[in-house]
């Protein structure tokens, strides 16, 4: 099963060996949710979507915007600096009502919110700026700032935060709240969950147990069960969250019940701030492999990000494998390879601000567009039950031989 990560641009390609599915958590010096705050100064400052769910063309963001913007978001960071967190609060949400959803401004909401002691809105405030951030550097600070929240109460997802943050980029102080963690962590990781058999139709009630605390009381939380065309697996699709996030799991048929065996994707379509995802399964087969029988899952899934205050926009594409193998006995099957085999990735400007629109914002604008990267592993299955992972184009870590059985 792979252990599904937000996805980043500098982020190397990694296969991941069966595990918990990572939630989906920041930048600055905090992570952060849309925060309810003064009218935005530009109504059409942000990308949405149209009626059929299309990505709406990005409507221009004036320069007064970019400038009332930026001196908030300055005037908050200093305030933060200083300590004065009601004030930094008030400044870092003015930032965020200027251009909504912006991944520094909910990061360093985040922050101050958990410096400020309000736990419930620096969580949101976290898990948007990682959702809405994809510049590594700003989607670490934000895994951090949410892992800071979760430390008391849940260390073990603090960790997990931690890890993320590290695999982005180094950091000292990260890497110091990770070893202090290891105490109140335990060594064994926990097992999926879902992953014990039980009733088909209990799946989905156990699924919403693991996100229940992402919702408010009482709230409907979606989940479907989807047939494949293999005999015995099925697709598990359910809210990870009231921010329109969307998990979708491969669940498999043992002799005592079913269970999640593994992850296929992870989706987030906020309907606003210029984010739109598309996730596709384009091939279920069953097929024999030496002695075993195995069950390929290919996927794709694309990402298109407005980053409307720099007149920026970024489109990802990754294809996905996931292989299950059948128990010879009859028990439970098992999903031991998750690999992206391909991931491209492209940022450039969208043309509707020219640079004296743009002379405000110099200093936080991605250097060397247009940039595009692209990534590919070659996948071969032998028969013994080893599969070769090889770099064909890119980079890519944990690659080289990986036992299926």
């Amino acid at each position: 099963m792979k252990t599904l990560l937000v996805v980043a641009p500098a982020l190397a390609l990694a296969l991941l060996a069966c595990g918990k599915k990572a939630e989906k958590p920041a930048a600055g010096s905090g992570s952060g949710s849309a925060v309810a705050a003064a009218k935005p100064i530009d109504a059409g400052a942000t990308a949405t979507v149209d009626a059929k769910g299309a990505p709406a063309k990005p409507t221009k963001i004036s320069k007064a915007t970019r400038a009332e913007y930026k001196k908030r978001l300055q005037a908050g960071r200093t305030l933060a600096k200083a300590t004065k967190w009601p004030e930094a609060l008030v400044e870092l949400e003015a930032a965020l009502a200027a251009i909504p959803g912006d991944d520094r401004a909910l990061a360093e909401l985040s922050y101050a919110y958990m410096a400020s002691g309000d736990h419930d809105k620096a969580r949101k405030a976290g898990r948007a700026a990682v959702l809405a951030a994809t510049e590594p550097k700003i989607k670490a600070a934000a895994l951090y700032n949410l892992g800071r929240v979760e430390e008391s109460a849940a260390p073990t997802k603090a960790a997990a935060l931690y890890k993320e943050s590290l695999a982005l980029r180094p950091n000292k102080t990260v890497e110091k709240r990770l070893a202090d963690l290891a105490s109140k962590v335990p060594s064994t990781p926990e097992p999926s969950a879902c992953a014990t058999p039980m009733p088909e139709a209990a799946l989905c009630d156990c699924l919403r147990k693991g996100v229940v605390d992402n919702f408010e009381p009482g709230a409907d939380i979606a989940c479907t069960l989807e047939p494949t065309a293999v005999k015995g697996f099925q697709l598990a699709r359910y809210a990870q969250s009231e921010m329109n996030e969307e998990s979708i799991s491969i669940v498999a048929q043992g002799p005592t019940g079913w269970a999640v065996v593994g992850e296929l994707a992870y989706v987030y379509n906020p309907g606003m701030f210029g984010i739109s995802e598309d996730w596709t399964l384009d091939l279920v087969r069953e097929e024999p492999l030496g002695d075993r029988t195995i069950v390929r899952f290919e996927s794709t899934k694309t990402r298109q990000d407005s980053d409307m205050g720099l007149d920026e926009m970024e489109q990802e594409e990754s294809k996905e494998l996931v292989v299950c193998v059948r128990d010879p006995k009859g028990g439970l099957p098992t999903c031991p390879l998750g690999v992206t085999r391909s991931y491209t990735y492209e940022r450039d400007r969208i043309g509707l601000a020219d640079e004296d629109e743009l002379s405000d914002m110099a200093d936080l604008k991605t250097a060397g567009l247009p940039i595009k990267s692209e990534t590919k592993i070659e996948v071969t299955l032998g028969a013994d039950g080893v599969a070769k992972l090889r770099v064909e184009r890119g980079h890519a870590e944990d690659v080289g031989d990986k036992r299926l059985w």
